[in-house]
């Protein structure tokens, strides 16, 4: 029983190669991010109101629609920037977006438009609201009065019309895309926002209400950036989830969470956070708080602590500079599966941090980018084209069928062994008796001789030894 106990129970669930959780020991193999495949633009300055400068979205998958709400300022008559709208697209196949006239709000004279009368950070669906209140919305309100700015939460019954909740549930105001959401593996509601510690980080703060209050530690001495008049920002009060650290250069922040649940397998919390490499500010440099933005890869098994790995090479890099793609690039939260693809969005600016202070007009600054990864495809255990080979820490599944996701490409190959407790080779299922994988696929069912039960192991404590060459292990599962 005790080996039992140290096993990790992999059920029937989905796991995936995002760490070391699945690698007790390995030669000759690697963990490696994997860049999803960028597309055009799908949302453009197309009409008056996004003209100015679009940024910040949020993407909610609901059963086949997707639903984006985005954020817009358009500019003044004067060329400034002007005030920020909040606007609202739906998707059937995540590449054509529609703007539908809502009627809510009126902009040079018409209310023919899909600005919604309410502005925020992030959308979620909560699955423990009342259905008048089965989307949220994470809200800042700045005010000079201490006692209403801060954070605040909006519902609604269709993510278009909207009411704000009254009580404010944080004192600190956080200036970036803060957000919040339900995480059902927790059974809690998490948001993830800025901090000031010193540099920016991501903090985590977790309620069982997310309409109350929220808890932190108010030990710490409020600290105002932007002068006393104006609302704390949050430093040590909650627990860090993502920070920069000694790898990172110097004067580099941590400036976007965009965590996302992943749902398609067990403990995984994918982050996506636009890392900030500060340029001088002047004399030396020529503008205040500039810098480039790229999007890396973080990863959780809890969603409260984050790593980056693989050498924090960038999940979307930056374009050249000078092209739409080549100053600052934020992830939009939220991910949509479209059959055995993984859609996501960002947003991307030709302008550094800091340059768009320099513009003299603001016309069609920024525009929102489908990126398409794998299924599960987000990191691999990547075997050497000379081979190598990994195997698993002891765990115990329920199921009859082993089935891989994995690319050898043409010159590669697969063996797959199973052993028990001890690491002896199990009878029937050794590496001789392996049938070899080849190719790339989704969905491959494991053979050994050309069979494929393995449900008289189901319940045994036993691991998983992968012999590979030239080959890429995504995810593992054991089906019915």
């Amino acid at each position: 029983m005790g080996g039992k106990s140290k096993a990790i129970d992999v059920s029937n669930r989905r796991q995936m190669f995002i760490d070391h959780r699945f690698i007790a020991r390995c030669d000759g193999v690697e963990l490696n991010v994997n860049p999803p495949m960028l597309h055009r633009p799908v949302v453009t300055a197309e009409r008056p109101w996004e003209a100015g400068w679009m940024h910040y979205a949020c993407l909610v998958q609901e059963s086949n629609a997707l639903k984006l709400w985005y954020g817009c300022h358009p500019p003044s008559e004067d060329g400034e920037l002007g005030p920020e709208y909040f606007c609202y697209a739906t998707s059937g196949d995540g590449v054509r977006w529609e703007r539908p006239s809502l009627g809510l709000v009126e902009y040079m004279g018409s209310k023919d438009n899909n600005i919604l009368p309410l502005s925020g950070s992030m959308v979620f669906i909560d699955p423990k609201a009342p259905p008048h209140q089965r989307f949220k919305m994470l809200r800042s309100k700045a005010s000079e009065d201490l006692e209403q700015a801060g954070l605040y939460i909006a519902y609604s019954a269709d993510g278009i019309h909207w009411k704000e909740h009254p009580q404010r549930v944080l004192p600190h105001l956080p200036d970036t895309q803060n957000q919040v959401f339900y995480d059902s593996h927790l059974g809690k509601y998490v948001a993830y926002l800025r901090s000031w510690a010193p540099l920016r980080k991501v903090v985590r703060a977790q309620m069982d209400d997310v309409l109350q209050p929220w808890p932190y530690d108010q030990s710490f001495k409020p600290v105002k950036p932007w002068g006393e008049k104006y609302p704390p920002v949050p430093t040590h009060e909650l627990p860090t989830a993502i920070s920069y650290d000694q790898l990172d250069p110097p004067e580099t922040d941590i400036y976007t969470p965009a965590v996302s649940v992943y749902p398609w397998a067990q403990d995984v919390y994918l982050a996506f956070p636009s890392i900030y490499c500060h340029f001088p500010d002047p004399p030396k440099g020529r503008w205040r708080n500039d810098g480039l933005l790229e999007i890396q890869l973080a990863v959780s098994r809890d969603g409260m602590s984050f790593e980056r790995p693989d050498r924090r090479r960038a999940y979307i890099p930056l374009g050249l500079r000078g092209e739409p793609q080549g100053g600052s690039l934020y992830m939009v939260p939220g991910l949509a599966r479209m059959g055995d693809e993984v859609y996501h969005y960002y947003v991307a600016y030709a302008h550094s941090h800091g340059e768009y202070v320099g513009f003299r007009e603001l016309r069609g600054i920024g525009a929102i980018y489908l990126a398409v990864q794998r299924l599960d495809g987000f990191i691999s255990a990547d075997a050497a084209y000379t081979g190598g080979w990994l195997e698993t820490p002891p765990i115990i599944f329920s199921g009859c069928r082993l089935e891989l996701n994995l690319d050898c490409g043409a010159t590669g190959h697969t063996l797959v062994e199973l052993l028990d407790a001890g690491c002896t080779p199990i009878e029937g299922f050794t590496a001789e008796e392996a049938d070899p994988i080849r190719g790339n696929h989704l969905h491959y069912t494991v053979t050994w001789q050309g069979r494929n039960d393995v449900s008289r192991l189901a319940g045994r404590v036993i691991r998983l030894r992968f012999t590979m060459r030239n080959a890429k292990l995504y995810a593992f599962q054991f089906l019915p």
